[in-house]
């Protein structure tokens, strides 16, 4: 068997164990035995092929898991205040319903998570007021640690 084949039959592998166990690591192994197969293809040595290997796979894991399991993982990122209120910034983040209007479903109450309806769906939500059922909100943005909560306001009758 010849090394090109080998190193692509690693990565296959080091790819399979991935989504078997998704831990977000073996990925990056299967990339730098991919490259390695590429340095074997190029007639590097043994010795090179290998210290392609470890180079990629670290490289890639050490600048790209953070992202990758950031985004994979759920979590958002911070944003200005457009989004949020003003008072409380550092936990408000980007959400497809933002600027939305909806009801309060379960009453919201400071530090404890309610529910809203917005066009038919229920999500839980946080206000840094206490907000009664039945109540219109409006939807500033997500929790930062939890993009399932929406962070929401009141909005006034008029």
């Amino acid at each position: 068997m010849n090394a090109p084949l080998l190193w692509f039959i690693v990565g296959v592998a080091f790819f399979l164990a991935e989504l078997m166990t998704p831990a977000m690591v073996l990925l990056f192994f299967g990339v730098g035995a991919w490259a390695s197969a590429l340095a074997a293809l190029l007639g590097m040595d043994l010795s090179w092929q290998i210290i392609t290997f470890i180079c990629i796979s670290l490289l890639t894991l050490l600048v790209l898991r953070s992202r990758l399991r950031a985004v994979f993982g759920g979590r958002s990122r911070r944003v200005a205040s457009e989004n949020c209120d003003g008072r409380d910034e550092e936990h408000c983040a980007p959400h497809p319903l933002t600027g939305r209007q909806g009801t309060v479903s379960k009453s919201l109450h400071p530090g404890e998570v309610g529910e809203v309806s917005i066009d038919g769906s229920f999500w839980r939500a946080v206000a840094p007021q206490h907000i009664a059922e039945g109540s219109p909100v409006r939807v500033l943005g997500a929790e930062a640690d939890d993009a399932l909560v929406l962070r929401v306001q009141p909005v006034a009758k008029s």
